[in-house]
Protein backbone atom coordinates (compact mmCIF):
# COMPACT_ATOMS: atom_id res chain seq x y z
CA UNK A 1 0.00 0.00 0.00
CA UNK A 2 1.01 3.74 -0.55
CA UNK A 3 2.23 6.12 1.52
CA UNK A 4 -0.62 7.99 -0.11
CA UNK A 5 -3.31 5.70 0.20
CA UNK A 6 -2.59 5.25 3.23
CA UNK A 7 -2.82 8.37 4.31
CA UNK A 8 -6.42 8.86 2.46
CA UNK A 9 -7.65 5.74 4.68
CA UNK A 10 -6.51 6.96 7.86
CA UNK A 11 -7.45 10.70 6.81
CA UNK A 12 -11.09 9.11 5.54
CA UNK A 13 -10.70 11.57 2.35
CA UNK A 14 -8.58 11.96 -0.44
CA UNK A 15 -8.88 15.19 -2.51
CA UNK A 16 -9.76 14.76 -6.10
CA UNK A 17 -9.05 17.65 -7.96
CA UNK A 18 -9.51 19.80 -4.98
CA UNK A 19 -12.61 18.26 -3.55
CA UNK A 20 -12.54 15.85 -1.09
CA UNK A 21 -14.36 13.16 -1.38
CA UNK A 22 -15.01 10.64 1.53
CA UNK A 23 -13.03 6.94 1.42
CA UNK A 24 -13.50 4.11 3.05
CA UNK A 25 -11.12 1.06 3.31
CA UNK A 26 -12.16 -2.19 1.93
CA UNK A 27 -12.65 -4.41 4.52
CA UNK A 28 -9.67 -6.80 4.06
CA UNK A 29 -7.89 -3.33 3.49
CA UNK A 30 -9.22 -2.29 6.84
CA UNK A 31 -8.09 -5.41 8.89
CA UNK A 32 -4.59 -5.53 7.26
CA UNK A 33 -4.11 -1.57 8.45
CA UNK A 34 -5.25 -2.66 11.89
CA UNK A 35 -3.21 -5.46 12.21
CA UNK A 36 0.05 -3.63 11.40
CA UNK A 37 -0.86 -0.68 13.50
CA UNK A 38 -2.02 -2.98 16.76
CA UNK A 39 -5.93 -1.99 16.39
CA UNK A 40 -8.40 -5.00 18.00
CA UNK A 41 -11.16 -6.43 16.34
CA UNK A 42 -13.12 -4.79 18.84
CA UNK A 43 -12.09 -1.41 18.19
CA UNK A 44 -13.66 -2.01 14.61
CA UNK A 45 -16.61 -3.45 16.06
CA UNK A 46 -17.48 -0.17 18.29
CA UNK A 47 -17.30 1.57 14.92
CA UNK A 48 -19.76 -0.89 12.92
CA UNK A 49 -16.76 -2.57 11.06
CA UNK A 50 -18.12 -5.80 12.12
CA UNK A 51 -16.98 -7.50 9.30
CA UNK A 52 -13.28 -6.16 9.01
CA UNK A 53 -13.24 -7.54 12.72
CA UNK A 54 -14.39 -10.48 11.75
CA UNK A 55 -11.16 -10.55 8.84
CA UNK A 56 -8.85 -9.08 11.22
CA UNK A 57 -9.61 -12.40 13.93
CA UNK A 58 -9.04 -14.23 10.89
CA UNK A 59 -5.83 -13.20 10.50
CA UNK A 60 -4.50 -13.28 14.02
CA UNK A 61 -5.69 -17.00 14.46
CA UNK A 62 -3.41 -19.56 14.26
CA UNK A 63 -3.12 -21.87 10.86
CA UNK A 64 -5.10 -24.75 11.17
CA UNK A 65 -3.77 -27.78 9.45
CA UNK A 66 -6.74 -27.23 6.98
CA UNK A 67 -5.96 -23.93 6.49
CA UNK A 68 -1.78 -24.94 5.89
CA UNK A 69 -1.13 -27.75 3.28
CA UNK A 70 1.31 -30.54 4.57
CA UNK A 71 1.70 -28.66 7.62
CA UNK A 72 1.51 -31.85 9.75
CA UNK A 73 5.48 -32.02 8.23
CA UNK A 74 6.48 -28.25 8.80
CA UNK A 75 9.32 -27.90 11.87
CA UNK A 76 8.71 -25.46 14.37
CA UNK A 77 11.81 -23.61 14.01
CA UNK A 78 10.84 -23.16 10.33
CA UNK A 79 7.82 -22.13 11.28
CA UNK A 80 9.64 -19.77 13.85
CA UNK A 81 12.24 -18.42 10.88
CA UNK A 82 9.36 -17.44 8.70
CA UNK A 83 7.57 -15.53 11.47
CA UNK A 84 10.53 -13.93 12.02
CA UNK A 85 11.23 -13.12 8.45
CA UNK A 86 7.48 -11.80 8.22
CA UNK A 87 8.38 -9.17 10.78
CA UNK A 88 11.21 -7.58 8.75
CA UNK A 89 10.81 -4.84 6.01
CA UNK A 90 11.40 -6.06 2.31
CA UNK A 91 14.45 -4.91 1.84
CA UNK A 92 15.96 -6.89 4.88
CA UNK A 93 13.94 -9.77 4.21
CA UNK A 94 15.12 -10.41 0.85
CA UNK A 95 18.82 -9.85 2.29
CA UNK A 96 18.08 -12.61 4.41
CA UNK A 97 16.83 -14.69 1.53
CA UNK A 98 20.39 -13.51 -0.52
CA UNK A 99 22.06 -14.74 2.28
CA UNK A 100 20.55 -18.28 2.23
CA UNK A 101 20.21 -18.80 -1.08
CA UNK A 102 16.74 -18.16 -1.49
CA UNK A 103 16.69 -14.70 -3.31
CA UNK A 104 15.95 -15.19 -6.90
CA UNK A 105 18.94 -15.41 -8.57
CA UNK A 106 20.00 -12.66 -11.50
CA UNK A 107 19.71 -13.83 -14.89
CA UNK A 108 22.63 -15.25 -16.89
CA UNK A 109 24.40 -12.88 -18.64
CA UNK A 110 24.61 -13.55 -22.26
CA UNK A 111 28.13 -14.15 -23.72
CA UNK A 112 29.65 -11.87 -25.55
CA UNK A 113 31.42 -12.25 -29.31
CA UNK A 114 34.79 -11.37 -28.12
CA UNK A 115 34.15 -13.68 -25.02
CA UNK A 116 33.21 -16.35 -27.41
CA UNK A 117 36.73 -15.56 -29.51
CA UNK A 118 39.08 -15.89 -26.43
CA UNK A 119 37.46 -19.02 -25.50
CA UNK A 120 37.54 -20.51 -28.78
CA UNK A 121 41.59 -19.04 -28.88
CA UNK A 122 42.19 -20.97 -25.20
CA UNK A 123 40.66 -24.27 -25.85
Amino acid sequence: MSETRWRQIVNGYQDIKGVRVAVQAPDETLARVAQAVGITSDQLRQVDRNTAADLLDELAAPPTPASTPGSAAINPQIDAIATLLATLPPEAQDEVLRRVGLAQQPAPQKETEEGDRWRRRAG
